[in-house]
């Protein structure tokens, strides 16, 4: 899967001038390990005018680059006051998936990303400091993650539901992100066993409506004879 973190290269080229721009990450897991990353990096009017002006291009109609679009990931641009958000969206059908596009940024370690034993494993780690780290350049980082289940273990205070979410100080070292949560076995169950399962069902129904038809006429046969 080809995936483009334009929204990172973007803040990087402001490094230099304001080292700023906020930084939103949200990461939606299914229980059979797809799902949906979305990022979103927002720009003040200022640095997004610095952006432009040292590329040369001030005044782009198409300042996220949303035509860029591909099979796998889409890019929008979205204002929000007088601030630019630059938007994408990528699916995933798998946690190898994910930790590919979570490898593209640099200063991002995946500790452990994996479904074993109807348990989710989510730990990694963001370098918010090192000049190479793509996340240095934030002045605000969010970062959200919905958990494939009922959530057990999670190294911040903020939680609703299934999700759970860091805001890691920007420039104040290694942050570790990590949480854990049940996998619903009844929704990780593949289709072939879902299938099966109402397969079997509708069966039973056939079966034990014949049965049922079988007694009730001997018993109204019963009956007409004893009358006669």
């Amino acid at each position: 899967m080809k995936s483009k973190t334009l929204l990172i290269i973007l803040c990087a080229v402001s490094a230099c001038l304001l080292a700023a721009c906020q930084f939103q990450a949200i990461t939606t897991i299914q229980s059979d390990g797809s799902g949906e990353l979305r990022t979103e990096a927002g720009f003040s009017a200022e640095e997004r005018q610095n952006i432009e002006n040292q590329s040369g291009d001030s005044g782009s109609s198409d300042f996220c680059n949303s035509s860029k679009d591909t099979a796998d990931m889409t890019v929008t641009e979205e204002q929000r006051g007088d601030e630019t958000w630059c938007v994408t969206t990528t699916k995933f059908d798998n946690l190898d998936e994910l930790r590919k596009l979570y490898e593209q940024k640099k200063g991002l370690t995946v500790n452990r990303l994996e479904i074993a034993d109807s348990k989710f494993y989510y730990d990694i780690e963001l370098d918010t400091s090192s000049k190479t780290s793509d996340f240095s350049t934030f002045n605000a980082i969010t970062w959200t993650v919905t958990l494939p289940g009922t959530p057990s273990y999670y190294n911040t205070e903020q939680a609703e539901g299934n999700t759970i979410t860091w805001n890691p100080e920007p420039r104040s070292g290694t942050v570790n992100l990590r949480a854990e949560s049940a996998v619903n076995k009844t929704d990780s169950a593949s289709p072939l066993l879902i299938n099966l399962a109402i397969m079997l069902c509708l069966c039973g129904v056939v079966v034990l409506g014949s049965v049922g038809g079988f007694f009730l006429m001997r018993r109204l046969r019963r009956a007409g004879h004893q009358a006669r």
